[in-house]
C-alpha cells in the first residue's frame, strides 16, 4: 500500500505541476543518480516560507494572505511570497517528496518534513538588530526561533533520542536562504554601507551556529545558500537608483550592492569550510544563489523573459499586476515569480545535487 500511495503521489505531481516531476528532472536537470531522503526540513525567510507568516499573529492581514499571491499555481493565497511555486517546492518535487507544510499549520502531515521558514525572518535575533538601530518589522521568528521550533517538533514526533537522530540523518536540511533580511532592513532603514558591512560577521556566525546545532541533532546532508546579487533586484534598483552611470555594471545592476553580496557569500563559504573540516562525515553543500540569479538575468531573453523581463516586477507597488507573470523574473520587487523560482531552482539543483552525491570526505565547497 505504501508503494502504491507513493506511486500515486508521483503521478499526481506529474500531472499537476507546470512541467511535472519527470519532465522537470529529465528536461531541465538531466538523468541524475537518485538521492533518497525521507524528509526535507527548511529554514529561512520569505524565499522559502510556504505559509508560516500568515499564521502568525496579524499575519492574515498581510498581502501574502490574499490574491494575487498564489494566483498562478494554487489559484489562492497560501502565504507563499510569489504568484505560485517557490524554489523549495521544486526541490521537494525533485526528490519525489510532497510539498512542505508550514510548521504553524497545526494538524498538517509532517511525515516527509516541515517548513520552519517565516517571511521577514532574520538570521540575528530582533534584539541584536535593535542594538545597532535596525528594526525587524515583519516577524520576531528569527533563525534561533526556527531552530527552537525544530527541536520541539522532533520531540513531538520521535519515540526516543536515537529515533530523532535517525530521522534527521535520513533527511535533507535546507538552512536558508537566511540573513538577507538583516541586510535588507538595514539598507532600507538608511544604515550606511559601512554599518551594514559590520553586520556580516554576526550574520554569518548566526548561520554557522545554527548549522552546527542541526549537525549535533544528527543532520548529515545540509544545503546552505548564499545571498542573491541584490544589486540586480528590482526593489534595490528602484530604491537606490542614481544618474551616476559608474554605479552600474554591464548588466545595469548596482555594483556596490553586488559587491556586498559577494563579501557575505565569501565569508559564508569560509564558515561552511570550517564546519566541513570539523565534521568530515557530514555533507555540507553551498547553494550559490548569486550565480544562479546572475545566470537567469544574463539568459533572460533565451528563457522567455524578454530583454528587460528581469528588471521590472510583475506586481509593482501601486501598479496593476502584469497579465503574464511567466514573462517576468520578479513578482513584487523583491520576490521571484514562479517562473523565476523554477529557473533558479533548476540551476541550483544542477550544482548542489552532485555535491550531495559525493562521499563526505571528498566534499568540496564551491563558490
Amino acid at each position: 500500500m505504501r508503494h502504491f500511495l507513493l506511486h500515486l503521489f508521483i503521478i499526481l505531481c506529474t500531472i499537476l505541476t507546470p512541467k511535472g516531476i519527470k519532465a522537470f528532472v529529465r528536461s531541465n536537470i538531466g538523468e541524475m543518480p537518485t538521492i533518497e531522503y525521507e524528509a526535507i526540513y527548511q529554514f529561512g525567510d520569505s524565499l522559502s516560507d510556504t505559509g508560516n507568516i500568515i499564521r502568525e499573529r496579524n499575519g492574515h492581514g498581510l498581502s501574502y494572505a490574499r490574491l494575487p499571491y498564489g494566483r498562478t499555481f494554487f489559484h489562492r493565497a497560501t502565504g507563499r511570497c510569489s504568484d505560485g511555486l517557490l524554489m523549495v517546492d521544486y526541490f521537494a518535487m525533485f526528490f519525489h517528496l510532497p510539498l512542505l507544510n508550514p510548521i504553524l499549520a497545526r494538524g498538517s502531515n509532517f511525515r516527509y518534513g516541515a517548513n520552519f521558514a517565516v517571511a521577514g525572518a532574520t538570521a540575528l535575533d530582533p534584539t541584536t538588530l535593535a542594538a545597532v538601530n535596525v528594526t525587524s518589522p515583519v516577524t520576531l521568528s528569527s533563525l534561533s526561533t526556527q531552530i527552537h521550533w525544530f527541536k520541539s517538533h522532533l520531540t513531538s514526533v520521535c519515540h526516543s533520542p536515537s529515533d530523532c537522530k535517525r530521522r534527521v540523518e535520513k533527511s535533507l536540511v535546507l538552512m536558508g536562504e537566511i540573513g538577507g533580511n538583516d541586510y535588507n532592513f538595514a539598507f532600507f532603514q538608511n544604515r550606511t554601507m559601512r554599518e551594514v558591512y559590520a553586520l556580516v560577521p554576526q550574520v554569518v556566525q548566526a548561520i554557522k551556529d545554527s548549522v552546527q546545532e542541526i549537525i549535533k541533532l544528527g543532520a548529515m546532508n545540509i544545503v546552505v545558500p548564499g545571498n542573491f546579487p541584490i544589486g540586480c533586484v528590482p526593489i534595490y534598483l528602484d530604491q537606490f537608483k542614481t544618474n551616476d552611470t559608474s554605479k552600474y555594471d554591464e548588466l545595469n545592476c548596482l555594483k556596490e550592492y553586488n559587491e556586498f553580496s559577494r563579501l557575505h557569500n565569501a565569508r559564508l563559504i569560509e564558515a561552511i569550510q570550517d564546519l566541513q573540516d570539523q565534521y568530515p562525515r557530514v555533507t555540507i553543500a553551498y547553494a550559490d544563489y548569486y550565480s544562479a540569479l546572475k545566470w537567469v538575468v544574463t539568459s533572460a531573453p533565451a528563457l522567455g523573459f524578454g530583454k528587460d523581463g528581469w528588471k521590472k516586477a510583475c506586481c509593482a507597488q501601486d501598479v496593476a499586476c502584469c497579465t503574464n507573470p511567466s514573462k517576468r523574473v520578479n513578482w513584487d520587487g523583491i520576490h521571484m515569480t514562479q517562473a523565476g523560482n523554477k529557473y533558479v531552482a533548476e540551476w541550483l539543483l544542477r550544482h548542489f545535487v552532485p555535491i550531495l552525491q559525493q562521499r563526505p570526505r571528498q566534499q568540496h565547497v564551491h563558490g
